[in-house]
């Protein structure tokens, strides 16, 4: 009798042991948190998917001070690597901008596939917050062919294309959808009536196309943030008023390497006292009783899509000019209607006490399609001899 007791308690026990490890007590989900953009991409879609708290870090690549898309919308990207998702907000985009690097919370939040891209909704925007720093995602450069293979694996991120032509069928401007090809294969883009580029004439043929790459259903389109995603033609213009000369300050006409300059009340200098890169400089006076030498430098010419200039500019070392107890000083003016009106761009006063030349720089309110020139007034206070303080001029440089 023992034996069998013994028997019967040893069956219990296995039996009791084989039922808890055959029905373990798992909930019918687990939270979820990845710990980055390039892991939640990786995230396997379930009905009942429940994202937990995250910390995870991106940057994001969508301007919405530009409206080319939607405001309750953000791109992020990983700092590193091709992997970018979209997030859908609860409440407007006021405060994401692009180039924030930010810490992104995803719980309570779900994870579907809408239109064949990866969407994070329900996202309230105080999961979303900003570290403080600034990030500048380099875009991927890629083709059209490359593209397509490869949209939907990396997601929303900023890429670049090159020598892209840009076709609108129902009108000029950039507006709506629109075909982009490299005349091998074509995919959109596509121009919020709201955002930047909507006054902005289709320039067809770009030297550069940045954007954010989305996906709608079989359609890709590669969509620009802004002005500079979108590169007309040359990065840089430099003038280095070098090709011509002349040693007479009454006003004329000079050939330099961008163009047509008039030259009123300067020379090109080219003394060892002339501050100056390379060979000579303009060296611009100006008199208040002379108006052929009124002190100032101006092209003659147009130049399209300017985004910024810089000029380069030093003193010219005489006694008067070193010696003199008020400010020297120059005005940059722009003109957007062939010169026939200028509007301020900023001043610039010149340190007397330096034998070098110094650089400032200015960013201009003109989209790609926007004609614009330049002129340099010197605003100096003239001596008693009417004669203003002698600035030396030189390399002039459009950045597009």
């Amino acid at each position: 009798m023992k034996n069998l007791s013994n028997g019967i308690f040893s069956l219990i026990v296995f039996t009791i042991l084989y039922s808890c490890s055959s029905e373990p007590n798992i909930p019918d989900y687990q939270l979820s948190q990845p710990s980055s953009i390039t892991g939640l991409r990786r995230v396997q879609l379930k009905p009942d998917l429940q994202f937990g708290h995250t910390n995870i870090v991106a940057v994001v690549t969508s301007d919405i001070a530009q409206k080319n898309i939607d405001e309750h919308t953000i791109i992020v990207q990983d700092k590193v690597g091709d992997a970018a998702i979209v997030l859908e907000l609860t409440e407007p985009n006021q405060s994401l901008f692009l180039g924030d690097e930010v810490l992104i919370d995803l719980n309570g939040t779900q994870l579907i596939e809408r239109n064949g891209e990866f969407v994070i909704i329900s996202l309230p925007i105080t999961q979303i917050v900003k570290t403080g720093n600034s990030v500048q995602i380099t875009p991927k450069s890629t083709n059209i062919a490359s593209l397509s293979a490869n949209a939907a694996y990396w997601g929303p991120i900023v890429v670049k294309l090159e020598k892209i032509f840009i076709d609108n069928e129902y009108g000029n401007n950039l507006s709506g959808k629109l075909s982009i090809d490299d005349e091998i294969i074509s995919v959109y883009s596509e121009f919020l009536e709201t955002s930047i580029f909507a006054d902005e004439e289709n320039p067809e043929f770009v030297e550069a196309f940045i954007g954010i790459v989305r996906i709608n259903n079989t359609d890709i389109y590669v969509n620009p943030r802004n002005l500079d995603d979108i590169q007309v033609g040359l990065l840089q213009l430099i003038e280095d008023f070098e090709q011509d000369t002349s040693t007479n300050y009454d006003k004329k006409t000079l050939n330099f390497v961008t163009g047509m300059w008039t030259i009123d009340g300067g020379i090109t200098a080219a003394t060892s006292s002339d501050p100056k890169n390379g060979a000579q400089s303009i060296r611009l006076q100006g008199n208040i009783s002379n108006q052929t030498r009124q002190g100032i430098i101006s092209m003659e010419f147009d130049l399209v899509g300017v985004k910024s200039i810089s000029i380069s500019y030093g003193i010219y070392p005489a006694n008067a000019e070193v010696n003199n107890i008020n400010p020297t000083i120059f005005d940059i003016e722009v003109s957007f209607d062939n010169g026939e009106t200028y509007t301020p761009v900023g001043t610039v006063e010149v340190d007397t006490s330096s034998r070098d030349l110094s650089t400032s720089s200015f960013s201009i309110d003109a989209g790609f399609s926007k004609k614009v020139r330049f002129r340099i007034v010197n605003s100096s206070i003239p001596f008693t001899n009417g004669n203003k303080p002698r600035i030396n001029i030189d390399d002039f440089v459009f950045n597009f």
